[in-house]
């Protein structure tokens, strides 16, 4: 009997034992993902660290383009060389309307001639001539080259008895040549009324006429900020 029960203790322990290592090992496989799922977390973090600073230089980049300038100054290139010259002041309501105002200013000196037999040189009158309006655009497609529609209003007092009054519907392309300089070339119909007074004597005739056909212009503009 003594044999059997020290059998039976002995076989008892060795049961109790190996359960324990099985346990143990249970445990440990248990835990290893868990170290493997931190591992992969922090690489997750450390990858959107280094993301962030890419991000903000795309934003930068961003910003260098003249989308994102509120304002400019433009030069009317057909007016100036034919001697009309325009500046233009740009306003960027947002990404597809634009609002200009227009200034003119051009100043003729006296006119002075001597004819053949005269003794004395005869002067003329001297002239300044004004130029104010409004173009407002609005950009239709902006993919490949940006296409605008829009309309200008613009007031014209040539001397102290002529005026006139241009109205132009034209639609427009708009090119990038570099950052914030931006070339513009617009084509569409054009009406010009004319209107004032023409002395005879010493009674002045007052007269107005309508004339409208195709009209282009081109600008140049430089968006400052």
């Amino acid at each position: 009997m003594k044999k059997i029960f020290l059998s039976a203790v002995i076989a008892l322990a060795l049961c109790s034992y190996g359960y324990a290592q099985d346990e143990d090992e249970y445990e440990e496989e248990d835990e290893a993902p868990a170290k493997v799922v931190k591992k992969a977390a922090v690489e997750e973090e450390e990858e959107e660290e280094d993301e962030a600073p890419v991000a903000k230089k795309e934003k930068k980049k961003e910003k260098k383009s003249s989308g994102g300038a509120f304002f400019g100054i433009g030069l009317d290139l057909t007016g100036a060389l034919s001697n009309d010259p325009a500046v233009n002041l740009a306003f960027r309501l947002n990404d597809d309307m634009l609002l200009s105002a227009i200034f003119g200013l051009t100043h003729t000196g006296k006119l002075t001639t001597k004819a053949a037999g005269q003794e004395a040189d005869v002067d003329g009158t001297d002239n300044t001539a004004l130029a104010i309006g409004a173009a407002f655009d609005y950009t239709l497609v902006k993919k490949f080259i940006p296409l605008s529609l829009g309309g200008e209003l613009v007031y014209h007092s040539l001397n102290e008895d002529d005026s006139e009054l241009d109205i132009g519907v034209m639609a427009g392309l708009h090119g990038e040549i570099v950052p914030n300089l931006v070339l513009s070339g617009k084509a569409g119909l054009a009406f010009m009324y004319n209107f004032g007074s023409n002395y005879n004597g010493t009674e002045g005739v007052d007269y107005s006429q309508l004339t409208f056909g195709v009209a282009y212009k081109v600008y140049l503009t430089w968006f400052a900020f």
